[in-house]
């Protein structure tokens, strides 16, 4: 990579697409940035249909978001004309593939130094190329790696938090939260299955279930609250600023993969999370509070006995605020 002098850096613009969870696995980088640029002024690129996280957002000077329009190539455009006006010394590609449209984007931007991943050694649009290979660690680290090497480690310094979230009052005492909603297919837990699991925690003195879902999937949330043998509500949330509130005021958490592991990691909350077909060591919680339990294949397939013993270990902890380090037990 060409040696940057950081002290003299005064702009930085990243650039992530992609889902919740891609954003907050690029929080680390922005934070790694401030730290070895503290003078520049940091602008991370989000795409429109996440705007509504950008509030919550603690890392970045300034959120931007990508204009959506039906052409891509139309939408980088639109979004990187008011930033070249300002004359921007570092372009990332954050994405940690190689990704063409980003890569092109960072030399339309200007950017004196623009960095990505890239599949050769060689990129026309990229001058600070970083060569592409099997992920080996976690996806912020990776990311991380685009503008430090060296770190070997991911320390929780670096660990994504949301700010100015609100909080909701809840029907019991201690509350866990689950969700019947879900867009990865290895990480979908059945009504059923959860009742099994759930169930098993009956018993607990003062212990709620809190069922989360979207508005169109209150016939599965109202499916598990029939088998449930403890004390539950179903609270849907049609808003991301609605369901942050509700996450932020239970006391932990027990879904399968997706943007809410990554959002109730984000806010500190003790969480079981199930993995199908998804690689923990690369898109695990960032969060000293978690168990994460997975296959290679499906949640189905996860022995229901060590689920079980970790909800027990997880309402163990008082009031479900202490923790210690991320487990993943993978079975093959």
């Amino acid at each position: 990579m060409k040696m940057i002098p950081f002290s003299q850096i005064r702009s930085v613009v990243i650039f992530r697409r992609n889902g919740l969870g891609d954003i907050l696995c690029s929080i680390p980088l922005v934070l790694r940035c401030k730290e070895l640029m503290p003078q520049a002024h940091i602008s991370l690129c989000i795409e429109e249909k996440n705007r509504d996280l950008a509030p919550y957002l603690q890392g970045p000077d300034e959120v931007v978001l990508i204009a959506q329009r039906k052409n891509k190539y139309l939408e980088m455009a639109l979004t990187i004309w008011p930033l070249r006006k300002r004359g921007i010394d570092i372009g990332i590609s954050a994405k940690t593939t190689p990704m063409k449209l980003i890569n092109r984007s960072l030399l339309a931007l200007g950017a004196k130094y623009r960095i990505a991943y890239v599949e050769k050694k060689r990129d026309w649009c990229v001058n600070c190329p970083v060569p592409n290979s099997l992920p080996t660690t976690h996806q912020a680290l990776r990311a991380i790696h685009l503008i430090d090497p060296q770190m070997d480690q991911l320390e929780p310094a670096y660990y994504p938090q949301l700010r100015r979230v609100g909080k909701v009052e809840l029907f019991s005492p201690t509350t866990l939260l689950v969700s019947v909603s879900n867009n990865r297919a290895g990480s979908t837990i059945s009504p059923s299955r959860y009742a099994t699991f759930l169930n098993a925690l009956a018993g607990i003195p003062s212990l709620g279930i809190i069922v989360n879902c979207l508005p169109k999937d209150r016939p599965q949330a109202e499916e598990l609250v029939k088998r449930l043998q403890i004390p539950n509500h179903v609270y849907p949330t049609e808003t991301l600023g609605d369901f942050l509130a509700l996450l932020n005021s239970v006391d932990g958490v027990f879904t399968g993969d997706g943007g809410i592991v990554h959002l109730a990691s984000a806010l500190h909350k003790p969480l079981v999370a199930l993995y199908g077909g998804t690689k923990p060591w690369e898109w695990g919680p960032l969060n000293s509070q978690a168990t994460v339990l997975s296959h290679e294949h499906h949640v189905d397939e996860i022995d229901t006995g060590q689920i079980v013993n970790a909800l027990h270990q997880l309402t163990r902890r008082p009031s479900f605020c202490f923790g210690n380090s991320v487990v993943a037990l993978i079975n093959k």
